[in-house]
């Protein structure tokens, strides 16, 4: 037999596609979206996946990825039209009994070449068969956004462990920390991108570096790029699946003869479940004479917002700063 142009082959796939189907591919937005696998069919023949409900697919930033019965998947994807066309496509090393029902499936989706999204189904054309997924849950599709997105920066933060109050207080000489508790991992600026953009775009032109230091009290704190490079220490929150800006609570810088240095102290002040922040500033001469001291606390609300509470009495005794 003699070997058919490949055109040919996309004619073929083409009539597939029209005489498994009561309606041509149709294409629709992908990107953006989170699937949960359906039911797959080698032309004429169905598919049985006994994990269907543990197969899933997302398509984000020009990328598609999600789980198989035993491995996680992934690939550049393009559309024109109804037409799809993935790069080659990377899996994990993992072995399981359903290797067998893996492999179907990846074959298929492998292959694929043109799709239609209708309502809450996508259906994903193959040269050797068709694929149908439904839309993924809200609350399953989050998961699946915050482990791929944010969630990934999230886990570069330690748990944090205090008997009281975590004191939290800045560094002068980033380049030789010594025993400084609050040193942090290095984040890599490619996590850049699941901050919020009103710090992010300060630091691509500050020139410091950005260390997670850990979480504690429900927020994840960092030590960013201040006047001495990465000695400020701010609290963030993970929300709308982003890592967004609290406060700069800690920060320290000398110049002309005189010191500024702000601690903090992240507690439950009022005991209602919500981790507060109490704050000690000092400004000293360089020789150590107190020109200016005050101590503020900043209440969270029901809401998740820091107000500063001007009504509060503390003792500035009761938080000593650290000596930098």
């Amino acid at each position: 037999m003699k070997n058919l142009p490949s055109f040919c082959f996309a004619i073929f796939g083409l009539f597939l596609f029209t005489t498994s189907c009561k309606q041509a591919p149709v294409g629709g937005k992908l990107e953006g979206s989170y699937w949960t696998f359906s039911s797959a069919k080698f032309v004429d023949q169905s598919v049985k996946l006994s994990n269907a409900s543990e197969i899933t697919l997302v398509f984000s930033e020009g990328k598609l990825n999600g789980a198989a019965p035993c491995n996680s998947y992934f690939a550049e994807y393009s559309i024109n039209g109804s037409t799809i066309s993935l790069g080659d496509l990377g899996v994990t090393k993992r072995f399981c009994d359903e290797m067998e029902q893996e492999n179907a499936y990846l074959s298929l989706l492998s292959k694929a070449q043109a799709y239609s999204v209708r309502g809450d189904k996508l259906d994903i054309f193959s040269s050797n068969g068709q694929l149908s997924f439904f839309r993924m849950k809200k609350d399953k599709a989050e998961a699946v956004q915050f482990s791929q997105g944010v969630g990934r920066l999230a886990a570069q933060f330690p748990m944090l462990e205090s008997n009281e109050a975590l004191h939290l207080h800045p560094i002068l000489r980033v380049d030789n920390p010594g025993n400084y508790p609050f040193k942090g991992n290095l984040v890599d600026t490619s996590f850049y991108k699941y901050f919020s953009a009103d710090v992010r775009d300060v630091w691509t032109g500050s020139g410091g570096e950005v260390m997670a230091v850990g979480q504690y009290g429900g927020f994840f704190i960092c030590r960013i790029p201040g006047r001495y490079v990465s000695s400020d220490i701010a609290i963030f929150r993970v929300k709308d699946n982003e890592m967004q800006h609290v406060e700069t609570v800690a920060w320290a810088w000398c110049d002309e003869g005189w010191c500024n240095q702000q601690d903090a102290w992240l507690i439950d002040t009022n005991k209602d479940g919500r981790t507060d922040v109490v704050q000690h500033y000092t400004l000293n001469d360089d020789s150590g004479k107190l020109k200016e001291e005050r101590i503020t606390f900043l209440l969270q609300d029901e809401n998740g917002n820091m107000v500063l509470d001007k009504s509060a009495k503390l003792d500035a005794g009761m938080y000593k700063m650290a000596k930098i």
